[in-house]
């Protein structure tokens, strides 16, 4: 081995603050500095590390680990650093330190600012400089984590969350906070990705792919993978509720799914009877259930047809006879043809009237929900004045805590109401209109239909298939009912036969 290969060395830089990081001048500085050293020494640097403060800890951890692997792997027997804190805070990395050091008597760590050098043989002074060193790295950084964990109990008492927001929303500074409000942008989405997981037909698989082909992007840009949608459908943020270091705390932000559309997603999600992997992809797959043991019934092939049976976990099940699908499908079909009116000008009436009715109710709905924004700013005031009684001192903790639980309480009650309230008129009209012309192309085109568009059809046009005693029970959705009932009408007034 050649003198030079002891010469070896390897430079880690670490900036100390997310603004020096971006003006990137304490950077450059020990870059600077960790190079002049070594051109003074003779050393040669053959590798930079560099860790940015805005990197996570993890993220950290693995360049540190990195630059171990690297300089023992082609045999660097110099590391140098600006000072311990850059190299270090925490004692796992200083015995990992120690470890390499133990290794060969001819590696040496230099503490730049510091002025110590380490290595195998150090005397015990240096060995002491190093190891109080540590111990000012490590309570520097404890003191900025309690100092921080202060700041975010704080936060979280005045109802907002200490971290990055969900999708759906974005942060804004106001009155000189950094809160999270509702994005524009992307909040309909996340919306739609509720909504849509509530349809048999979809699944976090599903929903990923339609959330990429909107334009549902990170914050980086890119498209999210399954897992995010299941932690996004799955976080209470949503309806008021900020989930922090694995505890719960009522949330200030505004919301825009309505926790009736949350628990039904949590319902699904969390449902024993949910199942992500089925071996046929049955038009009737997950669509009827049996109210004897409460499981879902599930198709299988025998005999050269597909039969339908719950769990049977009872004996009332057990004695039941099995459903065979194409008898099923032949009683939806009869069902579908109810729903077909041989006027077309009836038609024309209902959507005209389901648009008259919508537009008419809207402006009742507005009043209300007026009045619940009225009640909801005069908590916030009150909730305002509460928070500067606390800092005055003019009430305990305990009393402003309790107070502001109440606070949370009815804004979280007039918030759920205000979402339950059907505010845009002209979106639900148009559902309501694709559910009627839908309702008379059905009969025709359902046997035309793949599994997947024949369960949403089904899902779209009726409500509550159980199976009881081994009768099957299918209705139709309030809204098809009425429809039935003016196809009827209509075919006795012509004399018209179903």
């Amino acid at each position: 081995m050649t003198a030079n290969n002891y010469k070896t060395a390897v430079i880690l830089a670490r900036v100390s603050s997310k603004a020096q990081d971006e003006e990137g001048y304490s950077l450059d500085s020990q870059l600077k500095i960790l190079r002049m050293y070594c051109k003074r020494n003779e050393l040669i640097p053959v590798k930079e590390f560099r860790i940015a403060e805005t990197a996570s800890k993890i993220q950290s951890r693995k360049i540190f680990h990195e630059m171990l692997e690297y300089v023992s792997k082609n045999n660097i027997y110099h590391i140098t650093v600006e000072k311990t804190d850059r190299l270090t805070r925490n004692l796992r990395d200083a015995v990992d330190i120690d470890d390499w050091l133990l290794e060969d008597g001819e590696r040496m760590l230099h503490a730049v600012k510091e002025g110590f050098r380490l290595n195998r043989v150090s005397r015990s002074d240096v060995k002491f400089m190093w190891t109080i060193q540590l111990a000012v790295a490590k309570k520097y950084s404890d003191n900025l984590r309690e100092e921080a964990m202060k700041g975010w109990a704080e936060k979280l008492a005045q109802g907002w969350l200490p971290s990055v927001p969900p999708p759906g929303y974005k942060t804004i500074t106001f009155n000189g906070k950094r809160i999270h409000v509702p994005d524009p942008e992307t909040s309909t989405l996340v919306k739609r990705a509720f909504k849509l997981y509530l349809d048999p037909n979809h699944s976090f698989s599903t929903i990923t792919k339609e959330m990429e082909l909107m334009g549902l992007r990170s914050r980086k840009g890119r498209p999210f993978v399954k897992s995010h949608i299941q932690k996004c459908l799955t976080n209470p943020f949503y309806i008021g509720i900020n989930r922090f270091d694995g505890k719960d705390y009522p949330g200030a932000q505004e919301t825009f799914i309505s926790k009736q559309l949350f628990d039904q997603v949590q319902d699904k999600i969390h449902s024993k009877q949910h199942v992500s992997y089925f071996r046929h992809n049955r038009p009737l797959r997950n669509l009827i259930k049996c109210l004897d043991c409460g499981t879902m019934v599930t198709w299988q092939l025998q005999k050269g047809h597909y039969y339908g049976v719950c769990k049977r976990r009872n004996e009332q099940c057990r004695n039941t006879k099995m459903l065979r699908e194409d008898q099923v499908e032949e009683s939806i079909q009869k069902l579908l043809k109810e729903l077909v009116c041989p006027r077309e000008e009836v038609i024309d009436w209902l959507c005209s009237t389901v648009r008259s009715k919508y537009k008419n109710t809207i402006i009742e709905q507005q009043k209300i929900i007026d009045s619940i924004e009225m009640q909801i700013n005069r908590i916030n005031r009150m909730e305002e004045q509460l928070y500067d009684d606390k800092l005055a001192g003019e009430i305990t903790r305990d009393k402003y805590e309790a107070k502001k639980t109440v606070f949370t309480e009815e804004r979280t009650s007039l918030e759920d109401k205000k979402a339950s309230i059907v505010i845009n008129a002209e979106t639900t009209i148009e559902k309501r209109i694709v559910v009627l012309r839908l309702s008379q192309k059905a009969a025709e085109i359902y046997s035309k239909r793949t599994s997947d568009q024949k369960r949403l059809i089904i899902s779209k046009l009726f409500s509550n298939l159980s199976i009881s005693s081994g009768t099957l029970s299918v209705n139709f959705t309030n809204f098809t009912e009425a429809i039935a009932q003016r196809a009827e009408k209509s075919r006795q007034l012509i004399g018209v036969q179903k």
